[in-house]
Protein backbone atom coordinates (compact mmCIF):
# COMPACT_ATOMS: atom_id res chain seq x y z
CA UNK A 1 0.00 0.00 0.00
CA UNK A 2 2.71 2.08 0.70
CA UNK A 3 3.51 3.03 -2.74
CA UNK A 4 0.28 3.99 -3.62
CA UNK A 5 -0.15 6.82 -1.36
CA UNK A 6 1.41 9.60 -3.16
CA UNK A 7 -0.84 8.82 -6.31
CA UNK A 8 -4.15 9.45 -3.45
CA UNK A 9 -2.71 12.07 -1.72
CA UNK A 10 -2.41 14.88 -4.63
CA UNK A 11 -6.28 14.09 -5.70
CA UNK A 12 -7.02 14.31 -1.72
CA UNK A 13 -4.95 17.45 -1.37
CA UNK A 14 -6.80 19.19 -4.15
CA UNK A 15 -10.11 18.58 -2.99
CA UNK A 16 -9.80 19.37 0.44
CA UNK A 17 -7.79 22.73 -0.63
CA UNK A 18 -10.15 23.96 -2.70
CA UNK A 19 -13.50 22.33 -0.19
CA UNK A 20 -11.61 24.84 2.58
CA UNK A 21 -11.55 27.86 0.16
CA UNK A 22 -14.78 27.26 -0.82
CA UNK A 23 -16.87 26.65 1.81
CA UNK A 24 -14.66 28.45 5.15
CA UNK A 25 -16.94 30.22 7.33
CA UNK A 26 -15.82 33.93 7.88
CA UNK A 27 -16.10 34.06 11.03
CA UNK A 28 -14.57 30.51 12.12
CA UNK A 29 -10.52 30.85 12.49
CA UNK A 30 -10.05 27.24 13.32
CA UNK A 31 -11.36 25.47 10.29
CA UNK A 32 -7.75 25.27 8.42
CA UNK A 33 -6.35 23.85 11.37
CA UNK A 34 -9.40 21.15 11.51
CA UNK A 35 -9.15 20.81 7.83
CA UNK A 36 -5.47 20.14 8.46
CA UNK A 37 -5.64 17.96 11.34
CA UNK A 38 -7.71 15.54 9.45
CA UNK A 39 -5.54 15.85 6.30
CA UNK A 40 -2.53 14.42 8.19
CA UNK A 41 -4.76 12.04 10.43
CA UNK A 42 -5.75 10.73 6.50
CA UNK A 43 -1.44 10.63 5.42
CA UNK A 44 -0.86 8.82 8.70
CA UNK A 45 -2.70 6.00 8.09
CA UNK A 46 -1.85 4.93 4.65
CA UNK A 47 2.08 5.30 5.79
CA UNK A 48 1.19 3.18 8.59
CA UNK A 49 -0.69 0.77 5.39
CA UNK A 50 -3.98 1.62 7.59
CA UNK A 51 -5.90 2.19 4.09
CA UNK A 52 -9.48 1.10 5.55
CA UNK A 53 -8.79 3.84 8.18
CA UNK A 54 -7.50 6.08 5.04
CA UNK A 55 -10.45 5.49 2.93
CA UNK A 56 -13.22 6.84 6.09
CA UNK A 57 -10.60 10.23 6.43
CA UNK A 58 -10.61 10.81 2.72
CA UNK A 59 -14.31 10.29 2.69
CA UNK A 60 -14.64 12.42 4.88
CA UNK A 61 -12.63 14.77 3.71
CA UNK A 62 -13.76 14.81 0.68
CA UNK A 63 -17.21 16.00 1.35
CA UNK A 64 -19.18 15.51 -1.64
CA UNK A 65 -21.05 17.82 -3.65
CA UNK A 66 -20.78 18.28 -7.61
CA UNK A 67 -17.59 19.85 -7.65
CA UNK A 68 -16.01 16.79 -5.96
CA UNK A 69 -17.49 13.65 -7.61
CA UNK A 70 -14.55 12.85 -10.47
CA UNK A 71 -12.19 13.00 -7.21
CA UNK A 72 -13.83 10.60 -5.59
CA UNK A 73 -14.10 8.21 -8.62
CA UNK A 74 -10.25 8.77 -9.40
CA UNK A 75 -9.88 7.53 -6.17
CA UNK A 76 -12.14 4.66 -6.36
CA UNK A 77 -11.48 3.63 -9.70
CA UNK A 78 -7.22 3.64 -8.99
CA UNK A 79 -7.77 1.58 -5.46
CA UNK A 80 -9.86 -0.96 -8.08
CA UNK A 81 -6.36 -0.85 -10.36
CA UNK A 82 -4.59 -1.63 -7.47
CA UNK A 83 -6.48 -4.66 -6.96
CA UNK A 84 -8.03 -3.18 -3.99
CA UNK A 85 -11.70 -3.47 -4.69
CA UNK A 86 -13.45 -3.53 -1.14
CA UNK A 87 -11.98 0.09 -0.78
CA UNK A 88 -13.18 0.96 -4.44
CA UNK A 89 -16.56 -0.46 -3.63
CA UNK A 90 -17.06 1.83 -0.70
CA UNK A 91 -15.69 4.76 -2.18
CA UNK A 92 -18.56 4.49 -4.97
CA UNK A 93 -20.72 3.26 -2.93
CA UNK A 94 -20.99 6.14 -0.71
CA UNK A 95 -21.18 8.60 -3.75
CA UNK A 96 -24.51 6.76 -5.24
CA UNK A 97 -25.80 7.14 -1.34
CA UNK A 98 -25.97 11.08 -1.79
CA UNK A 99 -28.84 12.90 -3.36
CA UNK A 100 -27.32 15.74 -4.48
CA UNK A 101 -25.90 13.89 -7.65
CA UNK A 102 -26.73 14.84 -10.93
CA UNK A 103 -28.59 12.60 -13.48
CA UNK A 104 -24.87 12.35 -15.36
CA UNK A 105 -22.87 12.16 -12.11
CA UNK A 106 -25.11 9.01 -11.04
CA UNK A 107 -24.91 7.32 -13.74
CA UNK A 108 -20.57 7.80 -14.17
CA UNK A 109 -21.20 6.34 -10.15
CA UNK A 110 -23.24 3.42 -10.71
CA UNK A 111 -20.53 2.36 -13.40
CA UNK A 112 -17.69 2.92 -11.61
CA UNK A 113 -19.43 0.37 -8.93
CA UNK A 114 -20.66 -1.90 -11.97
CA UNK A 115 -17.33 -2.11 -12.92
CA UNK A 116 -15.93 -2.57 -9.29
CA UNK A 117 -18.55 -5.78 -9.23
CA UNK A 118 -17.31 -6.98 -12.09
CA UNK A 119 -13.47 -6.94 -10.63
CA UNK A 120 -14.47 -8.76 -7.56
CA UNK A 121 -16.12 -11.58 -9.41
CA UNK A 122 -19.85 -10.28 -7.95
CA UNK A 123 -21.31 -10.59 -11.64
CA UNK A 124 -24.88 -10.61 -10.24
CA UNK A 125 -24.70 -7.39 -8.70
CA UNK A 126 -22.63 -5.81 -11.53
CA UNK A 127 -25.58 -7.08 -13.74
CA UNK A 128 -28.14 -5.17 -11.65
CA UNK A 129 -25.84 -2.21 -11.53
CA UNK A 130 -25.79 -1.87 -15.31
CA UNK A 131 -29.50 -2.93 -15.94
CA UNK A 132 -30.07 0.48 -13.50
CA UNK A 133 -27.85 2.24 -15.76
CA UNK A 134 -29.72 1.12 -19.52
CA UNK A 135 -33.18 1.99 -17.75
CA UNK A 136 -31.90 5.78 -17.30
CA UNK A 137 -30.91 5.32 -20.58
CA UNK A 138 -28.40 8.56 -22.33
CA UNK A 139 -24.93 8.46 -22.46
CA UNK A 140 -23.39 5.68 -20.20
CA UNK A 141 -26.11 3.25 -21.82
CA UNK A 142 -23.74 1.86 -24.67
CA UNK A 143 -20.93 0.86 -21.40
CA UNK A 144 -23.56 -0.13 -19.21
CA UNK A 145 -24.57 -3.03 -22.46
CA UNK A 146 -21.20 -3.68 -22.76
CA UNK A 147 -20.40 -4.26 -19.13
CA UNK A 148 -23.80 -6.73 -19.27
CA UNK A 149 -22.12 -8.56 -22.77
CA UNK A 150 -19.23 -9.37 -20.42
CA UNK A 151 -21.20 -10.81 -17.68
CA UNK A 152 -23.27 -12.50 -20.27
CA UNK A 153 -20.56 -13.90 -21.76
CA UNK A 154 -18.34 -14.64 -18.75
CA UNK A 155 -21.71 -16.89 -17.42
CA UNK A 156 -22.24 -18.43 -20.85
CA UNK A 157 -25.96 -16.44 -21.41
CA UNK A 158 -26.08 -16.45 -24.72
CA UNK A 159 -30.05 -15.69 -25.06
CA UNK A 160 -29.17 -12.90 -22.83
CA UNK A 161 -25.75 -11.61 -24.41
CA UNK A 162 -28.15 -11.97 -28.22
CA UNK A 163 -30.76 -9.59 -26.24
CA UNK A 164 -28.16 -7.43 -25.10
CA UNK A 165 -26.45 -7.49 -28.76
CA UNK A 166 -29.85 -6.06 -30.43
CA UNK A 167 -29.93 -2.96 -28.17
CA UNK A 168 -26.55 -2.16 -28.72
CA UNK A 169 -26.68 -2.50 -32.79
CA UNK A 170 -29.60 0.21 -32.24
CA UNK A 171 -27.21 2.24 -29.46
CA UNK A 172 -24.38 2.38 -31.58
CA UNK A 173 -25.49 1.89 -35.19
CA UNK A 174 -23.03 -1.20 -35.48
CA UNK A 175 -23.47 -4.50 -36.77
CA UNK A 176 -22.74 -7.37 -33.82
CA UNK A 177 -23.70 -10.23 -36.91
CA UNK A 178 -20.59 -11.88 -36.36
CA UNK A 179 -20.82 -12.22 -32.34
CA UNK A 180 -24.27 -13.21 -33.03
CA UNK A 181 -23.47 -15.94 -35.25
CA UNK A 182 -20.84 -16.99 -32.40
CA UNK A 183 -23.40 -16.64 -29.78
CA UNK A 184 -25.77 -19.61 -31.70
CA UNK A 185 -22.77 -22.00 -32.28
CA UNK A 186 -22.32 -21.30 -29.11
CA UNK A 187 -25.88 -22.21 -27.99
CA UNK A 188 -25.64 -25.06 -30.64
CA UNK A 189 -22.57 -26.50 -28.52
CA UNK A 190 -24.91 -26.76 -25.41
CA UNK A 191 -27.85 -28.67 -26.78
CA UNK A 192 -25.20 -30.64 -28.60
CA UNK A 193 -23.74 -31.86 -25.20
CA UNK A 194 -27.21 -32.67 -24.11
CA UNK A 195 -27.50 -34.72 -27.31
CA UNK A 196 -30.65 -32.01 -28.11
CA UNK A 197 -30.05 -32.27 -31.86
CA UNK A 198 -33.05 -30.69 -33.78
CA UNK A 199 -32.39 -27.67 -31.41
CA UNK A 200 -28.88 -27.47 -32.43
CA UNK A 201 -29.49 -28.11 -35.83
CA UNK A 202 -31.91 -25.46 -35.47
CA UNK A 203 -29.26 -22.96 -33.91
CA UNK A 204 -26.54 -23.40 -36.76
CA UNK A 205 -29.48 -22.42 -38.83
CA UNK A 206 -30.04 -19.15 -37.35
CA UNK A 207 -26.25 -18.62 -37.06
CA UNK A 208 -26.16 -18.74 -40.98
CA UNK A 209 -28.98 -16.81 -41.02
CA UNK A 210 -27.36 -13.86 -39.16
CA UNK A 211 -23.85 -14.30 -41.04
CA UNK A 212 -23.79 -16.23 -43.73
CA UNK A 213 -20.13 -15.89 -44.15
CA UNK A 214 -19.46 -17.67 -40.34
CA UNK A 215 -16.84 -20.21 -40.92
CA UNK A 216 -17.69 -21.49 -37.53
CA UNK A 217 -21.45 -22.09 -38.66
CA UNK A 218 -20.12 -23.94 -41.78
CA UNK A 219 -18.39 -26.26 -39.69
CA UNK A 220 -20.56 -26.92 -37.16
CA UNK A 221 -23.05 -27.49 -39.50
CA UNK A 222 -21.28 -30.21 -41.56
CA UNK A 223 -20.18 -31.90 -38.81
CA UNK A 224 -23.99 -32.62 -37.66
CA UNK A 225 -24.36 -33.42 -41.07
CA UNK A 226 -21.70 -36.76 -41.05
CA UNK A 227 -22.91 -37.38 -37.55
CA UNK A 228 -26.32 -38.00 -39.25
CA UNK A 229 -24.96 -39.96 -41.88
CA UNK A 230 -25.53 -36.97 -44.73
CA UNK A 231 -21.75 -36.97 -45.84
CA UNK A 232 -22.52 -35.60 -49.66
CA UNK A 233 -24.58 -32.24 -47.17
CA UNK A 234 -21.75 -32.11 -44.97
CA UNK A 235 -19.16 -31.89 -48.40
CA UNK A 236 -20.94 -29.23 -49.62
CA UNK A 237 -20.98 -27.16 -46.33
CA UNK A 238 -17.37 -27.96 -46.11
CA UNK A 239 -16.43 -26.69 -49.57
CA UNK A 240 -18.23 -23.75 -48.97
CA UNK A 241 -16.08 -22.36 -45.90
CA UNK A 242 -12.48 -21.41 -48.24
CA UNK A 243 -14.82 -19.03 -50.23
CA UNK A 244 -15.63 -17.46 -46.81
CA UNK A 245 -12.48 -17.53 -45.20
CA UNK A 246 -9.01 -19.23 -47.38
CA UNK A 247 -7.38 -19.25 -44.04
CA UNK A 248 -9.89 -21.51 -42.95
CA UNK A 249 -8.64 -24.18 -44.99
CA UNK A 250 -6.81 -26.32 -43.45
CA UNK A 251 -9.63 -27.19 -41.06
CA UNK A 252 -11.55 -28.86 -43.59
CA UNK A 253 -9.46 -31.41 -44.93
CA UNK A 254 -9.75 -33.70 -42.64
CA UNK A 255 -13.51 -34.24 -42.14
CA UNK A 256 -13.29 -33.85 -46.16
CA UNK A 257 -11.08 -36.77 -46.97
CA UNK A 258 -13.44 -38.56 -43.64
CA UNK A 259 -16.60 -38.07 -46.09
CA UNK A 260 -15.55 -39.13 -49.32
CA UNK A 261 -13.52 -42.14 -47.63
CA UNK A 262 -17.55 -43.13 -46.43
CA UNK A 263 -18.55 -42.65 -49.98
CA UNK A 264 -15.70 -44.28 -51.52
CA UNK A 265 -15.13 -41.10 -53.45
CA UNK A 266 -11.63 -40.14 -52.69
CA UNK A 267 -10.42 -40.17 -56.40
CA UNK A 268 -13.08 -36.71 -56.42
CA UNK A 269 -11.59 -35.34 -52.89
CA UNK A 270 -8.16 -35.31 -54.63
CA UNK A 271 -8.88 -33.84 -57.98
CA UNK A 272 -10.55 -30.90 -55.90
CA UNK A 273 -7.58 -30.54 -53.67
CA UNK A 274 -5.20 -30.77 -56.38
CA UNK A 275 -7.43 -27.73 -57.53
CA UNK A 276 -7.28 -25.87 -54.38
CA UNK A 277 -3.54 -26.22 -53.91
CA UNK A 278 -3.14 -23.64 -56.57
CA UNK A 279 -4.45 -21.03 -55.10
CA UNK A 280 -3.93 -21.86 -51.46
CA UNK A 281 -0.32 -24.22 -51.16
CA UNK A 282 -1.26 -25.44 -47.59
CA UNK A 283 1.06 -28.33 -46.24
CA UNK A 284 -1.99 -30.02 -44.60
CA UNK A 285 -3.29 -30.16 -48.43
CA UNK A 286 -0.25 -31.21 -49.90
CA UNK A 287 0.00 -34.85 -46.88
CA UNK A 288 -3.19 -35.57 -48.08
CA UNK A 289 -2.58 -35.56 -51.99
CA UNK A 290 1.05 -37.53 -51.31
CA UNK A 291 -0.85 -40.02 -49.25
CA UNK A 292 -3.08 -41.29 -51.43
CA UNK A 293 0.05 -41.35 -54.26
CA UNK A 294 1.66 -43.20 -52.03
CA UNK A 295 -1.16 -45.91 -52.14
CA UNK A 296 -2.31 -45.59 -55.30
CA UNK A 297 0.99 -45.66 -57.19
CA UNK A 298 4.30 -45.96 -54.83
CA UNK A 299 6.62 -44.16 -51.86
CA UNK A 300 8.84 -42.56 -54.55
CA UNK A 301 5.81 -41.17 -56.01
CA UNK A 302 4.76 -39.32 -52.63
CA UNK A 303 8.05 -38.17 -51.93
CA UNK A 304 8.45 -36.63 -55.39
CA UNK A 305 5.12 -34.59 -54.85
CA UNK A 306 6.11 -33.57 -51.64
CA UNK A 307 9.49 -32.49 -52.52
CA UNK A 308 8.41 -30.71 -55.76
CA UNK A 309 5.45 -28.42 -53.72
CA UNK A 310 8.26 -27.86 -51.21
CA UNK A 311 10.51 -26.17 -53.43
CA UNK A 312 8.07 -23.71 -54.41
CA UNK A 313 6.23 -23.33 -51.11
CA UNK A 314 9.06 -23.89 -48.17
CA UNK A 315 7.38 -25.63 -45.22
CA UNK A 316 9.15 -27.20 -42.01
CA UNK A 317 5.75 -29.02 -41.52
CA UNK A 318 6.37 -30.87 -45.15
CA UNK A 319 10.34 -31.22 -44.30
CA UNK A 320 9.65 -33.12 -41.29
CA UNK A 321 6.90 -35.20 -43.03
CA UNK A 322 9.65 -35.60 -46.19
CA UNK A 323 12.95 -36.97 -43.62
CA UNK A 324 10.37 -39.54 -42.16
CA UNK A 325 9.31 -40.75 -44.99
CA UNK A 326 13.12 -41.25 -45.95
CA UNK A 327 13.86 -42.59 -42.97
CA UNK A 328 11.55 -45.65 -43.80
CA UNK A 329 14.33 -46.44 -46.32
CA UNK A 330 17.77 -45.62 -44.78
CA UNK A 331 20.10 -47.15 -43.07
CA UNK A 332 23.09 -46.39 -40.68
CA UNK A 333 24.92 -43.47 -40.07
CA UNK A 334 22.55 -41.92 -42.82
CA UNK A 335 19.67 -43.09 -41.11
CA UNK A 336 21.09 -41.60 -37.99
CA UNK A 337 21.42 -38.18 -39.63
CA UNK A 338 17.98 -38.36 -40.50
CA UNK A 339 16.79 -38.90 -37.46
CA UNK A 340 18.62 -36.61 -35.86
CA UNK A 341 17.11 -33.49 -38.64
CA UNK A 342 13.81 -35.51 -37.65
CA UNK A 343 14.22 -35.02 -34.09
CA UNK A 344 15.15 -30.97 -34.76
CA UNK A 345 12.63 -30.63 -36.45
CA UNK A 346 9.78 -32.25 -34.85
CA UNK A 347 11.01 -30.58 -31.50
CA UNK A 348 10.89 -26.90 -33.50
CA UNK A 349 7.12 -27.44 -34.27
CA UNK A 350 5.76 -28.36 -30.60
CA UNK A 351 6.79 -25.26 -29.58
CA UNK A 352 5.09 -23.26 -32.34
CA UNK A 353 1.39 -22.25 -32.18
CA UNK A 354 -1.29 -24.07 -34.55
CA UNK A 355 -3.44 -21.08 -34.32
CA UNK A 356 -2.46 -17.51 -34.09
CA UNK A 357 -5.42 -14.24 -33.17
CA UNK A 358 -4.96 -11.81 -35.89
CA UNK A 359 -5.80 -9.15 -33.52
CA UNK A 360 -3.67 -9.64 -30.67
CA UNK A 361 -1.50 -12.02 -31.75
CA UNK A 362 -2.22 -14.93 -29.19
CA UNK A 363 -0.96 -18.06 -29.85
CA UNK A 364 -2.30 -21.90 -29.24
CA UNK A 365 -2.44 -25.46 -30.41
CA UNK A 366 -6.03 -25.62 -30.31
CA UNK A 367 -8.85 -23.15 -32.19
CA UNK A 368 -10.61 -20.38 -29.92
CA UNK A 369 -13.51 -18.82 -31.34
CA UNK A 370 -13.15 -16.64 -28.14
CA UNK A 371 -9.46 -15.26 -28.26
CA UNK A 372 -8.57 -15.89 -24.53
CA UNK A 373 -6.29 -12.59 -24.70
CA UNK A 374 -8.11 -10.46 -26.09
CA UNK A 375 -11.76 -11.73 -26.08
CA UNK A 376 -12.65 -10.77 -29.56
CA UNK A 377 -14.26 -13.55 -31.49
CA UNK A 378 -13.38 -15.34 -34.52
CA UNK A 379 -9.76 -13.49 -35.03
CA UNK A 380 -8.27 -16.81 -34.14
CA UNK A 381 -6.84 -18.76 -37.18
CA UNK A 382 -4.66 -20.86 -38.69
CA UNK A 383 -1.09 -20.24 -38.88
CA UNK A 384 0.32 -20.98 -42.29
CA UNK A 385 3.46 -19.90 -44.94
CA UNK A 386 6.90 -21.58 -43.31
CA UNK A 387 5.60 -22.82 -39.86
CA UNK A 388 2.08 -23.59 -40.34
CA UNK A 389 -0.23 -26.05 -41.85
Amino acid sequence: MIDLWPLLLPAAAWSGWWMANRSKPKDDPTFYNRLSREYVVGLNYLLNEQADKAVDVFIKLLEVDSDTVETHLALGSLFRRRGEVDRAIRIHQNLIARPQLSILQRKESLMALGQDYMSAGLFDRAERIFLEVVELGGSKETSSLHGLLAIYQQEKAWEKALDVIKKLEISTGTSFHNQAAHYYCEMANQALKTNAIDKAAYCIKQAISVDNQSVRASLMNASLEMKEGRFKQAIRSLKRIPQQDADFLTEIIEPLVICHKELNTMDECVKYLEETLENNPRASVIFVIAEYLRHQKNMDAAIDFVADNLSKHPSIRGLNQLIYWHLESAHGKVRDKLQMLYDITSKFLDNKPVYRCVHCGFGGKHLHWHCPSCKNWGRMKPVHGLEGY
